[in-house]
C-alpha cells in the first residue's frame, strides 16, 4: 500500500453507512433551514427593494454551491470506493481537482466580467456591483468539493457535515452583517453586495473546517498531477454525473435563477418593479423551508432504496420508495395547505406586513410539488436514473421560462406563481412516471390522497377560525408572530390527529415517523 494510505482508520470502517447518511441528513437540514431563514432578517434590514436586490444576485452562485455540495462530491466519492487503497486514486483525485478549479475559476471570472450585461439582461443595471461580488466565492468550490467528496467515500460523513454546517453559519452571520453595514451608509443596492461577502466567508470557513480534518489522516490530500490515461472519460463522468446527481437539490434556485431574468422587465412599467418583485420573493425562503421540514423524513428511506435495488430486490425498494413518496405528499399537503391558510399572519410576522398576500398563497402548493420532484428525483438517482431526474428538471425550467414570459406582463407577480406552480407539478409528475415505468415505485392508492384531502380540509378551517380569534388581539407585529405560532401548532396538530384516527399510515410507517408513535399509538 502507498505511502499515505495507511495510518489511522476513517469513521466509515467503524460505522454503519446508515449513520453515515444519518450525519449528512442533518447537517443539510440544519444548512438548508438557516439558508431558507435568514433571508427573512434580511428582508427586515433592507426593504423589499434590498431583498429584490439580494434575489437577484445570489441564486446564480446557489446553482454553483449546489453542485460543489451535491453533485461532485457524489462522483469523487465513487472514485474513492472504486480505488479504495490503489495508486491510480490520487493520480484521479488530482485530476478531478485540476478540471473542477478550471471549471469554476472560468465560471466566477466569467460572473465577475460579464455582471454589467448579466445586470442589463436582468432589466437593473444597478445591480452591478453586487453581481460582481459573486464571481469571487466560486473560486474554493473545487476545494470543498474535492475534500468532501473524498471523507464521503470513506463513509466518514461528519467533515462534510461540520463544514457545510459551519460554512452556512458564517455565510448567514456575515450576509447579515454586511446588509446592516451597508444600509447604514449606502443604501440597498450596495447591501446586494453583502451576498458574494458572505459566501466568500462561509467557504472560506468551510474549508477552514475541512483543513483540520485533512490534517488528521496521512498524505491522501498530497497530489499527483500526471495525466490519467482514461482523462477524457474522467473528465465526462464528472461533469455529466455532478449535474445529474445535482438535479434534486437544483429546482428551487433554478426557478429562483428564471425570475432573475424574465420578471422585473416585463412588470408593468408605470410600477416599482424592484419592490413587486422582492415582496414575491418572499416565498421562497417559506417554500424552501417546507421542503425541508417536507423531505427530510422521506429522504431517510434512500439508503433501503439503493441498497435493495442493488442487491436485485426490487420490490423491497418499491415499497421503500413508496414509503418515502407517501410521507413526502402527506406531509407537503399539509405544509401547503397550512401554508396559504396562515399567509397574513405569516406576511406580517416575518416581512412587517400583508403586501402581496395573495400571490404567496398562490405560490403554497410549490412546497408540496417541489418536495414530490426533490424526493422522486433523489430516489431515481438512488435507482441509477439520476440522467433522467435532470432531463425532467431541464424541461420544468423551460416550462417556467415560457410561462413567466408569457404571463408576467398580463398578471404581474401572480403569472410568476402561477409559472412556478406548473413547473414543479409537471416537474413532480414527470419524476413520478419515470419511477413507475422503472418499476421503482407504485402510485399511491385513492385512500391516501382521499384522507390526506380530507385531514386538510378540516385543518384549514380550523385554522382560519383560530386565527379569526386574533382580531381581539392588539394589530402589530408581536401580535401576528403569537397568532401564527399558536395557530401553525394548532393546525398541525389538527392535522395529525386526523391522519391518525383515519390510520392514513400502516403500523410500519408510523412507527418510523419520529415521536408520533409515541404520542399516538398506532390505531388497528
Amino acid at each position: 500500500m502507498p505511502d499515505g494510505w495507511k495510518g489511522r482508520k476513517v469513521m466509515g470502517e467503524r460505522t454503519s453507512w446508515f449513520q453515515a447518511a444519518a450525519y449528512l441528513s442533518m447537517a443539510a437540514l440544519a444548512a438548508k433551514g438557516m439558508s431558507a431563514l435568514y433571508k427573512i432578517p434580511y428582508q427586515n434590514i433592507t426593504g423589499d427593494t434590498g431583498f429584490y436586490v439580494y434575489q437577484q444576485v445570489y441564486p446564480l452562485y446557489g446553482a454553483a454551491l449546489v453542485l460543489g455540495t451535491y453533485g461532485f462530491p457524489l462522483v469523487i466519492a465513487k472514485a474513492v470506493v472504486e480505488h479504495e487503497g490503489k495508486e491510480p486514486l490520487r493520480r484521479h483525485l488530482s485530476f478531478y481537482l485540476l478540471s473542477l478549479v478550471l471549471l469554476f475559476a472560468v465560471l466566477g471570472t466569467a460572473v465577475t466580467a460579464s455582471a454589467p450585461l448579466t445586470a442589463r439582461l436582468m432589466g437593473d443595471p444597478e445591480l452591478t456591483a453586487a453581481l460582481r461580488w459573486m464571481g469571487a466565492p466560486f473560486f474554493l468550490v473545487p476545494f470543498f468539493a474535492l475534500a468532501r467528496g473524498y471523507y464521503q467515500g470513506k463513509h466518514d460523513t461528519l467533515p462534510t457535515a461540520v463544514s457545510q454546517v459551519t460554512e452556512q453559519f458564517v455565510r448567514v452571520a456575515a450576509i447579515l452583517i454586511t446588509a446592516w453595514a451597508a444600509m447604514q451608509a449606502a443604501g440597498v443596492y450596495k447591501a446586494g453586495i453583502s451576498a458574494g461577502i458572505g459566501a466568500l466567508a462561509g467557504g472560506a470557513a468551510g474549508l477552514v473546517v475541512l483543513y483540520f480534518y485533512v490534517r488528521r489522516y496521512d498524505g491522501w490530500w498530497k497530489m499527483d498531477f500526471r495525466l490519467p490515461e482514461n482523462w477524457l472519460s474522467l473528465l465526462g463522468k464528472l461533469l455529466k454525473q455532478g449535474l445529474f446527481v445535482s438535479a434534486s437539490a437544483m429546482i428551487l434556485v433554478l426557478f429562483q435563477v428564471v425570475d432573475a431574468f424574465t420578471i422585473v422587465q416585463r412588470l408593468d412599467k408605470g410600477a416599482d418593479a424592484a419592490v413587486l418583485k422582492g415582496i414575491y420573493d418572499r416565498n421562497w425562503p417559506l417554500i424552501q423551508f417546507g421542503a425541508v421540514v417536507t423531505t427530510v423524513f422521506s429522504y431517510a428511506a434512500l439508503p433501503s432504496v439503493t441498497k435493495y435495488w442493488n442487491a436485485g430486490r426490487i420490490r423491497e425498494a418499491s415499497e421503500e420508495a413508496a414509503k418515502a413518496l407517501k410521507i413526502c405528499f402527506v406531509f407537503g399537503a399539509a405544509a401547503a395547505a397550512g401554508m396559504a391558510a396562515v399567509m397574513p399572519e405569516v406576511n406580517t410576522a416575518m416581512f412587517t406586513d400583508t403586501s402581496g398576500t395573495a400571490v404567496l398563497q398562490l405560490a403554497a402548493p410549490v412546497v408540496l410539488f417541489g418536495s414530490l420532484f426533490m424526493t422522486a428525483a433523489a430516489l431515481l438517482h438512488a435507482i441509477g436514473k439520476d440522467g433522467e431526474a435532470a432531463l425532467i428538471l431541464a424541461g420544468a425550467a423551460g416550462i417556467k421560462m415560457v410561462m413567466n414570459v408569457l404571463l408576467v406582463p398580463e398578471f404581474g407577480t401572480a403569472g410568476a406563481a402561477a409559472a412556478s406552480l406548473t413547473g414543479t407539478g409537471a416537474a413532480a409528475a414527470g419524476a413520478l412516471y419515470c419511477l413507475k415505468k422503472r418499476g421503482g415505485f407504485s402510485f399511491l392508492p385513492f385512500s391516501v390522497t382521499a384522507k390526506t384531502a380530507a385531514a386538510a380540509a378540516v385543518m384549514v378551517p380550523g385554522v382560519l377560525l383560530f386565527q379569526k380569534a386574533g382580531v381581539l388581539l392588539p394589530d402589530t407585529r408581536t401580535a401576528s408572530a403569537g397568532i401564527l405560532l399558536s395557530a401553525s401548532a394548532f393546525g398541525a396538530v389538527l392535522f395529525i390527529i386526523f391522519i391518525w384516527r383515519m390510520s392514513l399510515f400502516s403500523k410500519e410507517e408510523w412507527e418510523e415517523l419520529p415521536k408520533l408513535h409515541k404520542l399516538l399509538p398506532h390505531r388497528r
